[in-house]
């Protein structure tokens, strides 16, 4: 049920939307462009990448031209309700491209520590491109401020596990 439910969420999203006083066809102009910029994020080629910003901001430049002042707030309002969505593949897609490293490294014999190093990795690294950058997804869930890269931490951790297993 859970790997579907941004289905739910974007059907919320589409209703509440749908709400609001811009009209319909606003709306599916700026859900293009939103998606073009979520496919040049995602681009790892460097032509597609040209060519999804260039659509992102051909359909901007058209709702531009067409919303004139209202423009930015309703691009705003839009694209806010938009990143609700969060789709569960792309999150399935993340973490198996990080623990596809780690099981080709170990000819897929992989035990329980090595899942929750990789879990931690994943918690604690910091996103390097997109909307996420400089930020990590503990910063995001929680929303304190990670202090230390993700290995001081687990470093701090380690030593303390030492010092409580000379104590006892």
């Amino acid at each position: 049920d859970d790997l579907l439910e941004y289905l739910d969420t974007a059907d919320k999203v589409v209703r509440k939307l749908n709400t609001m006083s811009i009209p319909q066809y606003i709306i599916q102009a700026f859900s293009l462009a939103w998606q073009a910029q979520k496919n040049a994020v995602k681009a790892k080629k460097s032509e597609r990448r040209k060519y999804f910003v260039n659509k992102e901001k051909e359909q901007l430049e058209m709702i531009r031209m067409i919303l004139g002042n209202d423009f930015e707030a309703a691009k705003t309002t839009v694209f806010f309700e938009l990143d609700k969505i969060i789709q569960s593949s792309a999150i399935i897609e993340n973490i198996n491209s990080i623990v596809r490293a780690f099981l080709n490294t170990s000819r897929n014999r992989i035990n329980q520590e090595i899942l929750n190093l990789i879990m931690f990795y994943h918690n604690h690294r910091r996103y390097k491109a997109g909307k996420r950058k400089g930020k990590t997804p503990m910063e995001l869930l929680t929303g304190a401020k990670q202090e230390k890269d993700w290995l001081e931490m687990l470093l701090d951790i380690e030593k303390e596990q030492k010092i409580l297993s000379l104590a006892a």
